[in-house]
């Protein structure tokens, strides 16, 4: 008698260490052709209104772990999914199964699920596949952990602890981390019957692990290259004879280009059209398309600098850079165009004159050549640029322009707007 209350005592106190006051297991059903009796769970509320189920579990000392794991799988259903007692003993297939839980590694579907899973994803980008094949492995190898983890939330804290050591708190590494590994365990469980504890945990649980950036938006967003910064890094390209490379730094800041859009150029009747680069689960499955118009941003005193360059590459008098040439060659066959935005980044950022702007601009990349098309369209002229045609030039839709070229400000500027304000309320007498 003394060893029988040893065990489920020592349970008892196992489970209010774990899960506070108000839950209680005890035997139920014992008889004396059935001196066995099963585990009834009983939750008390804070109200003393209570309700219970049978767990699918004789009291025995044996079951003690897995009378301790099953109220926790039942209690994650109950509060992450919002559910009765009764339902989350429903939904939780192992303990209807009426045996012991076993451990994660002892499920033999998770490598089936994985190959069911990236089989169904064959659909996107090379890229794309690479990362998330990645993340699934991760996946299984945090699964494969000691103490192997018994639900959504429990397995996520794992892959955060094993994977985000160079993963920056509210960074999108750790954002597309947690997609990826959520999408995979709504498909084990709706797909491939996994146990229901391995859904995803709530959002507000998943963010308390991405956590908060250190550094605010307008910090971490990649600075534009100023008007006057980019007429010298022109001039300077001409002066080194570096002419292919100038006609390509010209259009991808004149025009406000990604990169690698060089490689989807068209010229209509006088006018600088731009395939899509950008593919993704969304626009993959869409119609595709018209290229769009793009419009140069003359930099003062540079008036129709624009043209010229749309005239000098129209004419195939002056070529985009040879490497650059080639990497648009392979796009078709390698499937992909980040490449040629590299290759591009790769040349200017062996050019000298960049690395002494950069010296003197800390921050500044090659991209920043368009993100200073953005600039000079609201802020330097007197004829600021709405953003919704600012957008439609750039060849996104109002709320990214706005989400990434809003916050910009500079004492500059601040003073600039000051400065017009106070000349409409004070006006020049003659």
């Amino acid at each position: 008698m003394a060893a029988r209350q040893q065990w489920f005592e020592t349970l008892r106190v196992s489970i209010a260490q774990e899960h506070g006051k108000g839950w209680i297991v005890r035997e139920k059903g014992a008889t004396s052709r059935k001196p066995i009796g099963r585990c009834q769970l009983i939750r008390i509320w804070e109200n003393r209104s209570r309700s219970s189920v049978m767990l699918p579990l004789e009291w025995k000392a044996t079951n003690a772990t897995a009378i301790l794991t099953t109220v926790g799988q039942l209690r994650t259903l109950m509060e992450e999914r919002v559910l009765s007692l009764q339902d989350a003993l429903k939904l939780n297939t192992e303990a209807l199964g009426g045996g012991p839980q076993e451990g994660v590694d002892d499920f033999a579907g998770w490598e089936a699920v994985a190959a069911r899973f990236l089989k169904a994803q064959e659909g996107r980008r090379s890229s794309t596949l690479r990362d998330l094949t990645k993340r699934v492995e991760r996946t299984l190898e945090a699964l494969r952990s000691r103490p192997c983890p018994r639900d959504g939330g429990t397995l996520m804290r794992r892959y955060a602890e094993r994977f985000f050591e160079d993963c920056p708190p509210g960074g999108t590494g750790r954002k597309r981390n947690f997609l990826d590994v959520a999408r995979f365990l709504s498909f084990a469980v709706d797909e491939c019957g996994a146990p229901t504890r391995f859904y995803p945990p709530s959002k507000a649980k998943i963010n308390e692990l991405i956590g908060s950036a250190e550094t605010s938006a307008a910090e971490k967003l990649t600075p534009p290259i100023k008007p006057e910064d980019l007429a010298a890094l022109l001039d300077q390209l001409d002066a080194d004879g570096e002419h292919e490379l100038r006609l390509a730094v010209g259009l991808v800041g004149l025009y406000g280009l990604r990169p690698a859009e060089l490689a989807v150029l068209e010229v209509r009747e006088g006018r600088l059209r731009v395939g899509h680069v950008k593919r993704n689960s969304t626009s993959m499955g869409a119609k595709a398309k018209p290229p769009r118009l793009v419009k140069a941003i003359d930099i003062a005193g540079r008036d129709g600098e624009g043209e010229r360059l749309l005239q000098l590459y129209a004419s195939g008098l002056v070529k985009l850079p040879k490497s650059l040439r080639n990497q648009i060659a392979m796009v078709q066959s390698k499937g992909k165009f980040q490449d040629v935005g590299a290759d591009f980044a790769q040349k200017l950022e062996r050019y000298a004159p960049w690395r002494a702007l950069v010296a003197r601009n800390p921050g500044l990349t090659p991209y920043s050549l368009r993100h200073g098309y953005a600039w000079r369209a609201h802020c330097c002229s007197t004829n600021a640029m709405h953003p919704r045609i600012a957008a439609a030039l750039m060849g996104h839709n109002v709320a990214t322009h706005l989400k990434h070229y809003g916050s910009w400000t500079d004492e500059a500027s601040l003073e600039a707007a000051v400065e017009r304000y106070n000349a409409g309320v004070h006006p020049v007498r003659a």
